[in-house]
């Protein structure tokens, strides 16, 4: 396997050495910016310009990136796999910003990656596909032998190479949890319930035990999650209704309890939004067997569990079905597909043949992506360009988006994609008022700042701004 390091450090501080090492079936690696001779020689690592990587067959390679800013490239470069490795936002760079260019690698990704726990939950709570890079495990997990030198793995470090090794195997069915996710998340959950033992009195420590034992199907996590709702109460935490209370209807829906999970849900629900979804819930509820799908699926959204709902979702027929499901997709930052999907209910609400057929252009993946093709729908310019009349989202949209959001979404996309002029039309049409117009430009600016610094290291050395 040959791959290509997109990094937003210089090679001193590059956090994943240890991870290149492990690479499994390695054979060429190459890291976008500087080595000297001697780093080249110890790491056994080519380093390569920008310019070089465009000329390069990408689709021999798989991306190793740990920068969101990397996103336009990553899309031009069509690589055979990509891997993003998610870290907290660096110093000095715009939280919001890297937070929502991170979401939306990570949903482009094949393969996630994170040495954060919190970023690792959130992740797993969104796809499939996501390896935690660091452990508490003392013991060595396998052996690794790279020409003479002999690696004693760490848990985390096997997984890891596992992880990889199985980016080139057939595909899995939509939804399933690899084998080596699955007994990362249990390995997880026995350290917590351990550390259960050792700090009874601690909240936060029982409560990661519950979502591990969540993710892995497991009915203890009720046990574990009514421990720490308890000890929240007793430390006089009464603002946890939200954070811990509400995380019992998503215990009981995998369960099957559909009908605990909505009163539970119910006591959580303050705001009128809230009190009417619990209206919709209950409507589900009694609505025998394909009711009670979109039920589960909904349950799991609110608790932030858009994976599980995706997966539910997709399987599901119906108009209702479909729109929930791009509500999901819009949460879990994939919004490529979230679009494409849009496309597709429009033209059947529409009939348009035209319009259908575009729609599945979208979705058979063209060179240039889902905006390449979905944007399309309506416009009489060829793919990949969006004419006078070629927008795909109206002023308004399905329920449970703002009027603003999908074309905010659409922009983005044509942004990422190097289409400029009409990410601009798009953020115009999301823009209610013109301060509206005017955040989204200024964000449109900072991006194309952070995409020109990150590209600067891989430019023969010097930052390019």
């Amino acid at each position: 396997m040959n791959y290509i390091v997109l990094s937003h450090v210089a090679w001193e501080d590059y956090p994943y050495k240890r991870m290149l090492e492990l690479l499994p079936d390695r054979g060429e690696v190459c890291y976008a910016g500087q080595l000297t001779p001697a780093q080249q020689l110890r790491c056994g690592i080519r380093p390569v310009t920008l310019p070089e990587i465009y000329s390069m067959k990408a689709d021999e390679y798989t991306l190793l990136v740990s920068s969101p800013y990397w996103l336009p490239d990553v899309l031009a470069l069509q690589p055979a796999y990509t891997v993003a490795l998610l870290e907290y936002c660096p110093e000095g760079e715009d939280s919001k910003l890297w937070d929502k260019y991170s979401a939306l690698l990570a949903a482009k990704a094949d393969l996630v990656g994170t040495a954060s726990e919190r970023l690792y939950l959130e992740q797993n709570l969104r796809r499939s596909g996501v390896v935690y890079l660091s452990g508490d495990q003392p013991l060595s997990y396998g052996l690794l032998r790279r020409e003479e030198v002999l690696y004693f793995l760490a848990d985390y470090e096997a997984v890891w190479n596992r992880a990889l090794i199985e980016l080139w195997q057939p595909p899995r069915a939509p939804g399933e949890v690899p084998d080596w996710q699955d007994i990362q998340r249990r390995h997880r959950a026995e350290f917590y319930i351990s550390m259960c033992g050792l700090m009874p009195q601690q909240p936060s420590v029982h409560y990661l035990a519950a979502s591990y034992l969540y993710l892995c199907g497991d009915e203890s996590a009720a046990r574990y999650l009514a421990r720490s709702f308890e000890l929240m109460l007793l430390h006089d935490y009464t603002d946890c209704l939200h954070s811990h209370y509400r995380f019992f209807s998503a215990v009981e829906t995998k369960k099957g309890n559909l009908e605990l999970a909505v009163q539970q849900y119910e006591i959580t629900a303050f705001t009128a939004g809230e009190r009417a979804r619990v209206a919709l819930m209950k409507q589900w509820l009694d609505g025998g067997e394909a009711g009670q799908e979109l039920l589960r699926a909904e349950l799991y959204r609110v608790n932030e569990d858009g994976a599980a709902a995706v997966d539910i979702l997709s399987r599901l027929p119906g108009r209702e079905a479909r729109e929930q499901l791009l509500l999901n997709y819009t949460g879990t930052s994939e919004w490529e597909k979230a679009l494409r999907l849009y496309a597709e209910l429009e033209a059947g609400e529409t009939g348009g043949a035209e319009n259908a057929a575009l729609a599945g252009g979208a979705a058979s993946g063209g060179g240039t992506g889902i905006v390449g093709s979905a944007v399309s729908v309506g416009s009489t310019g060829s793919a990949g360009s969006v004419g006078s009349a070629g927008n795909i989202i109206p002023a308004g949209g399905p329920a449970g988006l703002n009027d603003g959001q999908l074309p905010v979404m659409e922009g983005t996309l044509h942004l990422l994609y190097g289409r400029r002029h009409e990410a601009i039309r798009s953020f115009l049409r999301s823009a209610v008022a013109d301060q509206g117009a005017r955040q989204l430009f200024a964000e449109m600016a900072d991006l194309e700042e952070a995409v020109q610094r990150v590209r600067g290291r891989a430019k023969g050395g010097e930052e390019q701004t």
